[in-house]
């Protein structure tokens, strides 16, 4: 472990002169002033997360990371360097719970994602002296084999801290989902709240599909989210699912429980039912421009051009063939590979949820009393 270790080390340091080196400044510049937008860094942990973060996760226009960049230039690397070195584009952050120390290592209890990570750091046998069980870390960890390494320079909190930590924990899991997602209890744990929500939404609504007016998707969640709250026992799930201006603005939005995608709010939706129902109308602009938006955005989901082919199958290949000028085109042919061709990501990895499990950290800051909770 020791030599691993310490090759680490050396990488790492080389990877931080390589990303800070004056090479990529415009780029560099461009991230520091987006973390300090709001003034300077209040400590040297702060200080330095802008450069960490932009030698391991920042991705170029190319899509490539500094990590990319150093390996692919850096002489001498053999096959463990290089895996060791593409597995620092994972960074897990969080914030940690000290539960033992063990000469080197430390034990750390994420309250983001309830894991433990065993992890070592770049600065010697002493280096976790002052920790102690009960002592809190937030910081940033790279993978090293099975166990971790510090990346950066992380925060030390006394165990008196723990009722400031645990909000901050929490609107972390709330606002990163997939980093609690890491965890594959809560992963499950969340998929089966989505069934369930999912169960609810159709008793309510009647199918897994609602098409309704902008200006009444605000009531009609509300009182969805009071039927599932009756169903399901608990207060409502609450504002994650009140819908964005942008949907209760539009004319109509497509309220999608999708059985792997969770719930979607799709704007227009009532538009693009009218163009398949009738597919002449690609040819005028606003209806192929809505299309294209709906095939072409890459954060637009696959699910409502899926439903809509669904929905009309004896259409779907004018509608198509029309938008891509391509006579002849066959949705049950070549709609899935259209799908991917503009939407990777979807299909790279599954679907995460869309609910979020009542983690620890979660339960703990909405059971505290209101003035102790974080706005």
């Amino acid at each position: 472990m020791m030599s691993k270790l310490a090759r680490a080390v050396e990488l790492k340091t080389e990877l931080v002169h390589f990303a800070t080196s004056g090479r990529f400044g415009a780029e560099l510049a461009m991230v520091l002033d987006r973390f300090y937008a709001d003034g300077h860094p209040a400590d040297e942990a702060a200080a330095f997360l802008p450069v960490d973060y932009f030698a391991h996760q920042h991705r170029f226009p190319s899509g490539e990371t500094v990590v990319d960049r150093f390996v692919a230039e850096r002489a001498g690397l053999d096959r463990a360097d290089i895996e060791l070195l593409l597995s620092w584009k994972t960074v897990v952050e969080g914030v940690f719970e000290v539960r033992a120390v063990d000469g080197a290592a430390v034990l750390l209890f994420n309250l983001v994602d309830e894991l433990v990570y065993r992890v070592f750091s770049n600065l010697g046998d002493r280096a976790f002296d002052t920790l102690a069980p009960g002592t809190y870390v937030v910081g940033r960890l790279i993978p090293l084999g099975a166990d971790w390494l510090i990346s950066g320079t992380p925060a030390v909190h006394p165990a008196e801290a723990r009722d400031t930590l645990v909000p901050v924990a929490a609107q972390v899991a709330l606002e990163h989902p997939a980093w609690v997602f890491r965890n594959p209890v809560l992963l499950e744990e969340a998929r089966a709240l989505q069934r369930e929500q999912r169960r609810c939404f159709i008793g309510y609504f009647g199918a897994d599909l609602a098409v309704l007016m902008g200006e009444d998707v605000a009531l009609a969640m509300r009182g969805y989210l009071t039927h599932q709250a009756a169903r399901l026992g608990g207060p409502p799930a609450g504002e994650a699912l009140e819908p964005p201006e942008t949907m209760t603005a539009a004319e109509t939005v497509a309220l999608i429980f999708d059985e792997v995608g969770g719930l979607g709010f799709y704007a227009d939706f009532g538009k693009l039912e009218e163009l398949f129902a009738e597919p002449r109308l690609i040819v005028r602009q606003d209806y192929r421009e809505l299309l294209s938006t709906y095939l072409r955005g890459d954060a637009v989901s696959p699910v409502p051009i899926q439903r809509l082919a669904a929905r009309h199958p004896g259409t779907a290949d004018a509608v198509f063939a029309g938008l891509l000028n391509r006579k002849g085109f066959r949705w049950e042919r070549s709609g899935e590979l259209l799908l991917r061709t503009h939407k990777p990501g979807y299909y790279d990895t599954p679907p995460l949820p869309t609910v979020i499990p009542m983690t620890g950290a979660i339960t703990e800051h909405l059971s505290a009393p209101a003035g102790r909770r974080s706005r």
